[in-house]
Formats: structure tokens, C-alpha cells, sequence
């Protein structure tokens, strides 16, 4: 049976929108176990559902998630990182105090625009430049570990290590200095708020001021090192010409710093997080992991896939498609959720099980980084980061252990899966 139109002169069926309403993001059971909450429902009946509630195609198995991720043309990044239309009048006037809406950049961002950008960021990840920084970021994550005190209270991973570390490195590597960075990733954090539901006018009011005041230290920031340029990202752009003669405007270098930054640390702290947490709750394997590089390696990738940082990215269809059998029209949303397409049985057998043996097929892999032209840029840096991280970690406190009872909690979000703290006990050095 069809009903209800999507706004798009294409009716939905009912299963797809029964499925499609389990995408309940800010949910404490959805942030528990998403694959509980709706990727295992998906997979069964609808790998392409239709959630009523956000006017949006949510796309969960792997061969569908795919399809969309491989065709830029189709299925458009531009509007990625726009906020909701129907923010309250106070709240926009005060976005439009700063940059509203932000400038295409990377993630927000079509070919050929989106080649150019990727161009210029992929000058700071070369491999040798990504290499070279191993010593630095090791240092880090010792100083960081070092600061814990052994005998005390539980610690929270999550602040202690998992969020310094690389916002110490993509602090860095942006130019941003790194006694700003933890104010800045508090301005940052605040954008989210204005796409929850849930969250009163007065406080989106709030959280576009906090926004508006760091979009507003980077164009100062800019400026100033228009003055004393130095090896950094905030360089690069300011000397970064479009199709090799038009400089970048200070609204298009505030959205591609924006996004860089916190692509740099977002990430990767939901991913050490994540990690240490599965790694825990298998003491035996926390306990071979320190003296064996390719378990630590397996189980890195293999938390990619089961936690993915980044769990969903919205895309537009310009044009209509079918995908799954469903078909998509013209200007819908799609949700395409790398942590449902990880979870997909016909994929991965017994998907909701960490297993750090489990095989490589060559022919198909994880999208815990995402998958074609807007493959995360970083990976490679995130990848030693997370190493460093745990390595620093097993090597100072061998008998690290949870503490507290129960699991615990992940942050309720739309897009991403961190642990909201990892509270742990460090033992003897």
C-alpha cells in the first residue's frame, strides 16, 4: 500500500516510513546501540526507509550506501553542513552577524569545487608529511598519559587524552594557537545544538552568539598572519588562488577552517574513545594488545567499522534515482549511514560482534572513513594518532581497567558516535 507524499510527488510506503520512524537520534536507547535501534530493522526490511520526522530517505545497507557515496553528481554534498530552514528569526539574526551559510569548503562541497579544496588540504596530509609528524604526536600522547595520576579517583578518558591529543595536532597543523583550542572546540560544539529539536530558542540564541564569536577569532586570526605568514593551513589559504588567480574570500577561508578543525579532532577522540572502550571491556585483549602492532591494528579497524565516528551525511539528489529499489526524486534528502552500511550482515557476518580477527575482503571494506571523493582526508593522520594514543596508554597503565557500573553512555547525536566519558581506573605505572 502507498501513502504520503515527501513533499517531492513520490509516495512512500508504509514499511519504508514504519522503519524509517526507529531514527530516533536523540534517544538514549538510539544512542545506546543504533544497530539495535533501527540498523538491524533495516537491514531486514528496508535498507531504504523514509523517516517522516526529518523529511529524509535514511539509506542503511552497504551496497546502497555505496551507490550514493560513488556518484557526486547525483547526490550532492553542497548543502551538508546547512542548518535546518526553520530556525527561529532570533536565531538566524544573530548567524547573520557572521558567515550564514558557510561557503562551500570540503565536506560541503561538489566537484569541481570540491577537487580544488581537496587539493590544497592534500598538500598538509602527504604521506611524508603525515609520517614526520609520528614523533610529535607520540611525544604528545606521552606528555598527556604522564599528566594522569596513578592512586587518585577515576579518570575520563575522554578529556584526559582522547580530545587533547589531536586537538593539540590539528591545532598545530591549522596554525590555531593550542592554549585557544579547547575554547574554540567549545564555540564549535555549539553549532550542533542548533540542529537538535529538542533545544529552547534562548539557548540557540546562545549557541549562534558562541559560533558567530569564533567564526569572528578566525577572521583576526587570518589577518593576522596575512602579517607573519607561517607553515600552516591558515597560510596556505590566504596564498591559495581559485583556478589559479582569484584569492579566497575571508568567508571561504572561515568555512574551510571551520571544517578542518573539527574533522581533526572530532573524529579521532570518538575513535580513541571508542577503542579503548571495546578494548576494556576484553581485558585479555586490552593485555595482548601491548606488546602485538597488528592486533592493535585489527582492533582499530575493526572499532572503524563497529563505531564508526561519523555514523550519517545527508546528501541531495538533483536528480531522481532509485536506489535499493526505492526510488529517490529530485531534491529529496538522503541519509547515507556509514555505521548502518558497517552493520550490514550480508557484509559483515555477525556484525555487532568486535571481532579483531575477523577477515579482510578486498572486495568490500568498512566506511568508517567514508568512501569515495569525500573520503576522509585525514585517515591516515588519525590512524597514528589512535595508536599513539593507545600505545602511550597500555604502556603506562598495563592494568588500566573501567571503572564504575555499567557501560558507558554514548552522546546522543544525528551524525557522529562518541562516548560521552570513559571513566577508567589507571593502576600502577
Amino acid at each position: 500500500m502507498l501513502e504520503a507524499q515527501t513533499g517531492h510527488g513520490s509516495p512512500v510506503a508504509d514499511g519504508l516510513r514504519r522503519v524509517g520512524a526507529l531514527f530516533e537520534p536523540f534517544s538514549p536507547a538510539y544512542a545506546d546501540s543504533p544497530a539495535r535501534a533501527l540498523y538491524q530493522t533495516a537491514h531486514r526490511e528496508a535498507p531504504v526507509a523514509y523517516s517522516e520526522a526529518f523529511s529524509a530517505y535514511l539509506v542503511t545497507g552497504h551496497a546502497e550506501v555505496t551507490q550514493v557515496l560513488r556518484d557526486p553528481v547525483v547526490f550532492s554534498s553542497a548543502h551538508i553542513l546547512d542548518l535546518p530552514p526553520d530556525l527561529p528569526e532570533e536565531v538566524a539574526a544573530e548567524l547573520r552577524r557572521g558567515v550564514y551559510e558557510m561557503p562551500p569548503a570540503l565536506f560541503n562541497n561538489d566537484p569541481p569545487g570540491h577537487t580544488r579544496a581537496r587539493a590544497l588540504f592534500s598538500r598538509a596530509f602527504t604521506p611524508a608529511r603525515v609520517a614526520s609528524l609520528e614523533p610529535t604526536i607520540a611525544a604528545t600522547a606521552d606528555a598527556l598519559v604522564r599528566a594522569m595520576a596513578p592512586g587518585g579517583g577515576p579518570v575520563d578518558l575522554m578529556q584526559a587524552l582522547a580530545f587533547p591529543l589531536p586537538l593539540q595536532i590539528i591545532a598545530a597543523l591549522v596554525g590555531i594557537p593550542v592554549e585557544d583550542a579547547p575554547l574554540l572546540r567549545a564555540c564549535q560544539d555549539e553549532r550542533f545544538k542548533l540542529y537538535e529539536p529538542g533545544v529552547d530558542t534562548a539557548r540557540k540564541v546562545e549557541a549562534a552568539r558562541r559560533f558567530v564569536s569564533y567564526e569572528r577569532y578566525l577572521a583576526d586570526l587570518i589577518e593576522r598572519r596575512r602579517a607573519e605568514p607561517a607553515d600552516d593551513l591558515i597560510t596556505a589559504l590566504i596564498r591559495a588562488r581559485v583556478d589559479g588567480e582569484a584569492p579566497l574570500s575571508m568567508e571561504e577561508m572561515i568555512s574551510h577552517l571551520i571544517v578542518m578543525f573539527f574533522a581533526g579532532y572530532e573524529t579521532v577522540a570518538s575513535l580513541i574513545g571508542s577503542l579503548v572502550l571495546r578494548l576494556l571491556e576484553e581485558p585479555a585483549l586490552w593485555d595482548a594488545i601491548g606488546g602485538d602492532a597488528a592486533l592493535l591494528q585489527a582492533a582499530i579497524e575493526e572499532t572503524l567499522r563497529i563505531d564508526a565516528p561519523v555514523q550519517m551525511e545527508p546528501r541531495r539528489a538533483k536528480a531522481p534515482a532509485v536506489v535499493g529499489g526505492v526510488e529517490i526524486p529530485a531534491g529529496a534528502t538522503a541519509f547515507a549511514f556509514f555505521g548502518a552500511a558497517n552493520h550490514d550482515p550480508t557484509v559483515f557476518p555477525d556484525p555487532q560482534r568486535f571481532d579483531v580477527g575477523r577477515p579482510v575482503n578486498p572486495r568490500v571494506r568498512h566506511l568508517g572513513f567514508g568512501w569515495g571523493v569525500h573520503t576522509c582526508i585525514g585517515a591516515p593522520l588519525a590512524r597514528i594518532e589512535v595508536r599513539c594514543a593507545v600505545q602511550a596508554l597500555r604502556a603506562a597503565f598495563p592494568g588500566l581497567r573501567l571503572a564504575g557500573e555499567g557501560r558507558p553512555s554514548y552522546a546522543p547525536s544525528m551524525f557522529f558516535r562518541k562516548p560521552a566519558a570513559v571513566p577508567v581506573t589507571l593502576g600502577g605505572r
